[in-house]
């Protein structure tokens, strides 16, 4: 047996309002409620989770999806 390395990566995602006069302005808007913990992505609205393997030269395997 050998030992591997491998990550896990997941992405979450979270849906929010927000009044902004632009676009940039609902961004930099949501990034300061998201600072501040007014906006709270929770771990169970899981979007995607995928796996690699890290090689041997430290570069990692195609990502699976599970």
């Amino acid at each position: 047996m050998r030992k591997y390395r491998v990550v896990i990566e997941e992405i979450l995602s979270e849906t929010f309002e927000i009044e902004a006069t632009s676009e940039e302005d609902a961004v930099s808007k949501s990034i300061q409620e998201y600072e501040a913990g007014n906006f709270v992505v929770y771990p169970d609205n899981v979007e995607c989770r995928q796996i690699s393997v890290v090689g041997e030269d430290g570069e990692l395997t195609d990502w699976i999806t599970f």
